[in-house]
């Protein structure tokens, strides 16, 4: 269900309160990459919050007999310097008829902040404060490339899914903040969908078409339904349209009824008949199956998350080597609170598997940081395994699919090799034990970014390693 949202200004006075839980936002980034901005790109951020984490009053300044939630939001675009270059912040109102509305569960709430921005790399931060109840969300994008628009060739840009898109018109007022080119977009900022849902909606905008007034040439575009190594689940056709000048608006909506929950692209090619330039992009989406109260109650109720029982700093250790340098930044400048809440919206971003409330890929991090504690520390107090060579490679990748662990070679120190064969063309790291007291440094590793050492590599292509 969904509910737009109402941008009167209203004044609130204190009332009826009702118990909050912390707010959940999930936000998505959109880029317009039209060639008429010339040297800046449109940047939109859709969020969406559920209703009845907010708290709702009666408002004093006018006769009413609704109740009103009051909501601000902020974006702040933050260059690598760890400086913020540009901002944008909406202050909004939401209605309910009664208190018992308001808590209504399944009831989404659309909005998005826009800004200008160059090419270039940025981080950004998304602020959203409950005006009445005072509880706040952080939520933090890192890596949001800013890429120059495309001037010389047919492109696709500003693809993104939605819940639903609707013609409304330029002159629309009513939500007029989810109006682009008179299409109501309800994003889906995650992309995340449910069996339950049965159409997906596509926004899209094409540049640099070859048109001609003169001439009443067509593109086309066509769409499948794909996996990440190309196999197509469904063939969803092609539509062939008249050009409406050198740039046109994409909306579609497909049927997904059947497909299992999974992650899916929907592959678009858009054909310009009369130059014959083409383009194409994929849009990953994910069906999930919803949890049931029944389903939820052995893992939820019953099985307490190990992560509420980490302090601050152990939660910081789980995340050190899998953040990149910008997010570090940007969490060494929060205060405590501040990094707690980057540290949730973090899992909750990288989450990997969304159909269940827990979150395993981060109970896996704890139990490795509590397997290269026990392992690998040097220190008595057995807390800094995560700190050393072999604890930071065993936390970014787990354990190794080979070990080789020559305790005694026949000369030369103590050392360990591990093999990861499924990443990647296969990623190898030798550890010596220099000092004979068993903290085992990294020597050598094909990783880019890792120690290199020749005599090692020609060691392992030989297969000589134990006459070392």
């Amino acid at each position: 269900m969904f509910l737009f949202l109402a941008a009167a200004v209203l004044t609130l006075t204190a009332g009826e309160v009702r118990a909050q839980s912390d707010l959940t936002v999930y936000a998505g980034k959109v880029f317009f990459n039209n060639p008429d901005l010339d040297s800046v790109v449109l940047v939109e951020f859709p969020f969406t919050l559920n209703r009845n984490e907010f708290e709702f009053y009666k408002p004093d300044s006018v006769e009413t007999e609704k109740y009103y939630a009051r909501i601000f939001a902020q974006l702040n675009l933050i260059n690598t310097e760890g400086y913020a270059v540009d901002s944008a912040k909406t202050y909004f109102s939401v209605a309910v008829p009664s208190l018992g509305a308001a808590s209504e569960p399944g009831i989404k709430l659309f909005n998005k902040l826009s800004l200008l921005a160059k090419p270039g790399v940025y981080t950004a931060r998304l602020t959203v404060i409950d005006a009445v109840s005072k509880k706040e969300n952080q939520l933090f994008f890192d890596r949001v490339i800013v890429e120059p628009a495309v001037k010389d060739k047919l492109n696709l840009g500003a693809l993104c899914l939605a819940y639903d898109i609707k013609y409304v018109g330029e002159d629309v007022t009513d939500n007029r903040q989810m109006v682009i080119n008179g299409f109501r977009v309800l994003n889906s900022p995650l992309s995340v969908f449910s069996i339950e849902d049965t159409t997906v909606y596509l926004y899209g905008e094409l540049y640099n078409l070859a048109y001609d007034p003169e001439d009443s040439s067509v593109y086309r575009l066509s769409y499948r339904i794909v996996d990440d190594s190309g196999r197509v689940f469904l063939n969803l056709g092609s539509r062939e349209k008249v050009k409406p000048g050198s740039s046109a608006v994409i909306t579609e909506g497909f049927d997904v009824k059947g497909l299992s929950p999974n992650l899916y692209n929907i592959l678009v090619v858009a054909t310009d008949l009369g130059s014959g330039q083409t383009d194409s992009a994929q849009v990953p989406f994910r069906i999930f199956e919803p949890i049931t109260l029944a389903e939820q109650a052995p893992s939820e109720s019953k099985i307490p998350d190990p992560y509420d029982n980490l302090t601050l700093d152990e939660k910081l250790h789980l995340v050190t080597y899998l953040l990149t340098p910008d997010q570090k930044t940007v969490l060494n400048r929060l205060s405590d609170e501040g990094k707690e809440n980057f540290l949730t919206q973090y899992w909750r971003e990288h989450d990997s598997n969304i159909s269940t409330k827990v979150i395993e890929n981060r109970l896996e991090m704890i139990e490795r940081y509590r397997y290269v504690n026990r392992y690998f520390s040097v220190a008595n107090t057995m807390t800094d395994g995560w700190q050393t060579d072999r604890g930071r490679i065993y936390m970014k990748y787990g354990p190794s699919e080979r070990t080789e662990d020559i305790p005694a070679p026949i000369s030369g120190n103590p050392y360990v090799i591990w093999n990861y064969y499924s990443i990647k063309e296969g990623q190898v790291f030798v550890f010596e034990d220099r000092e004979g007291f068993g903290d085992y440094r990294l020597v050598h590793s094909n990783v880019d970014g890792e120690i290199y050492d020749g005599e090692w590599e020609q060691r392992l292509k030989q297969g000589t390693t134990e006459l070392y």
